[in-house]
């Protein structure tokens, strides 16, 4: 319920970044909010804390982000404190990017490995992904020590699992259903 909440939010400022023609600054507004509200604990105790009203609140963040963020975005904020949902402040912002990079053409993928791959390994693996999928991509590595080797890349909802632990587990359950055919 809250994602379908927040992503009305997020559609909203959206929509007005693209009617604004304004995309690309929006989306360094939201990213610097993004920053200062996630890095800033003492905001989020303000913003998330039942007993200071909306008004309190708000006056907090036009502080803030006065000077550094667009009247729209302002007002995403305003309608946010009103409405009482600024605990989805970060998750509002967070699909408003995610907005942003699908319009933009932008995957992000997650690359598991067993061990730590170079920024050389990492680059060659957004080529591959962006020539196959014909749009850009932003690799993120994680390390998986129990992969025991190989890769598992997550992106646009697919899995694709070249790992050794999948082609241990493949084998497995080909020699049990070998074994049960006997």
């Amino acid at each position: 319920m809250d994602r379908i909440i927040s992503d009305r939010y997020a559609e909203a400022l959206f929509s007005l970044a693209v009617e604004n023609n304004a995309i690309d600054r929006y989306e360094e507004q939201v990213k610097l909010v993004l920053d200062v509200i996630s890095g800033d604990k003492e905001i989020m105790k303000i913003l998330t804390h039942p007993d200071i009203n909306g008004e309190d609140k708000m006056n907090v963040l036009t502080q803030a982000f006065k000077d550094s963020v667009d009247d729209d975005i302002m007002g995403l904020f305003s309608v946010i404190m009103r409405k009482n949902r600024e605990i989805q402040i970060i998750g509002i912002l967070e699909i408003f990017l995610e907005k942003v990079k699908s319009y933009k053409g932008i995957s992000d993928a997650v690359v598991e490995s067993a061990v730590p791959l170079s920024s050389e390994k990492l680059k060659v693996i957004e080529t591959k992904l962006a020539n196959k999928l014909n749009k850009q991509v932003v690799a993120k590595s994680v390390v998986v020590p129990e992969l025991l080797g190989g890769l598992r890349i997550s992106i646009d909802g697919h899995i694709l699992d070249k790992t050794v632990k999948r082609q241990i587990e493949d084998m497995k359950k080909q020699m049990l259903a070998t074994s049960l055919a006997q």
